[in-house]
């Protein structure tokens, strides 16, 4: 992650769940990641209540898509098209 802050143009990180958020490293990284003016695509575990969780969900800058088994297919093309509009 640190590495993609520095040399990437858009931030991927797969996934922010129950074990990676009780590494304070982690949590850090991500936070740092989220300040910076990338575009940033992460999954985040969908009943998770931790904080570091509850503070993504609740940006204004995030937008959240659940992943079903409906639109599992299609996810791919709109999220390009999301970047594509960054």
């Amino acid at each position: 992650i640190e590495r993609a802050i520095e040399e990437t143009d858009v931030i991927v990180i797969d996934e922010v769940g129950k074990m990676e958020v009780e590494a304070p490293s982690f949590s850090d990284t991500v936070k740092r990641a989220l300040e910076s003016d990338k575009p940033i695509m992460l999954t985040l575990h969908k009943k998770s209540r931790n904080p570091l969780l509850q503070d993504i969900r609740r940006r204004d800058d995030v937008r959240i898509l659940e992943v079903t088994g409906l639109n599992k297919d299609f996810l791919p093309y709109k999220i390009l098209r999301l970047l594509e509009g960054v």
